[in-house]
């Protein structure tokens, strides 16, 4: 739909990175180079997947949005019609894949009033910076991964910002989870455990199973990071280890949300210099 591969990153908030490790993140046979950052920065990505199409020679139209598609029984194949660069074009392949992500359709709040609220009012994809918002009174609702990046972003650039959180949200401090992740880490890449090898021992725990596996890690995550979930809690923000207490994996694959891994935010909202609404 964008100009150029990568472009659904730029265009994102400045402060945005990845919260998984570097090790995590390879593509098919190209991986990051070994002085990669662990953390990357959404231009840096947005840069890497531009560079990747090319180097692999992708066969890649931009500006291009699927507009309808429709499944022929009789002929086995799909009519899947195109609009790029504003024309449209009809393709006929074997194989779709409806690869829509999910996080890619922004979902507004509905509060009353907000029609009538003379300030301004943006959804998390459509949040560019805290430049400019130095002085100002500032509302973030949520109190997931974005809220709590841009809620900081906006801090760091002098505005005051009250985070509305509206349930309890899982909080997995991001140095706490990488001692955990020991397969996806320089350690195991010393130790000879490269991502394929990583990737096939994850994939064999079946799903059914995980939930008691993360159990005996989430409770060793709890006690020692106690003083800092007791600092969270005091402050007013609550907090969750998902459904079962089986922690952030289980709760990414069934919610995909819900979850923070905390790069410092948490530290504003337990000093209270990120303000806190809950409930």
């Amino acid at each position: 739909r964008l100009p150029r591969p990568g472009d659904a990153w730029r265009r994102r908030y400045k402060s945005l990175c990845l919260h998984d490790p570097v090790w995590y993140d390879h593509l098919p046979y190209l991986s990051f180079p070994d002085h990669w950052p662990i953390y990357t920065p959404k231009d840096k990505m947005g840069d890497w997947l531009e560079a990747y199409t090319q180097i692999m020679e992708l066969d890649y139209w931009p500006e291009t949005a699927c507009v309808r598609a429709a499944w022929d029984e009789q002929r086995h194949e799909w009519t899947v019609e195109v609009e790029r660069a504003g024309r449209p074009h009809i393709l006929r392949p074997k194989h779709l894949v409806l690869a829509t992500g999910m996080s890619g359709f922004p979902e507004m709040p509905r509060l009353p009033g907000a029609e009538r609220f003379a300030g301004v009012q943006h959804h998390s994809s459509q949040h560019a910076g805290g430049e400019g918002w130095q002085g100002k009174s500032c509302v973030v609702v949520g109190s997931n991964n974005s809220a709590h990046d841009i809620a900081a972003d906006l801090w760091e650039h002098g505005a005051e910002v009250t985070m509305i959180q509206r349930s309890p949200t899982l909080v997995a401090r991001a140095e706490t989870l990488a001692r955990f992740r020991t397969l996806y880490s320089e350690a195991a890449v010393k130790a000879g455990i490269t991502t394929d090898h990583a990737d096939l021992t994850v994939a064999s725990l079946p799903y059914a199973l995980q939930p008691a596996a993360m159990r005996p890690t989430v409770e060793q995550m709890k006690r020692d990071d106690g003083a800092f979930y007791a600092r969270l809690s005091a402050a007013g923000f609550k907090l969750t280890y998902g459904d079962d207490e089986s922690g952030i994996g289980p709760m990414y694959a069934r919610r995909g949300s819900g979850y923070y891994i905390d790069v410092g935010a948490s530290e504003l909202v337990a000093n209270g210099e990120i303000k806190l609404c809950s409930g």
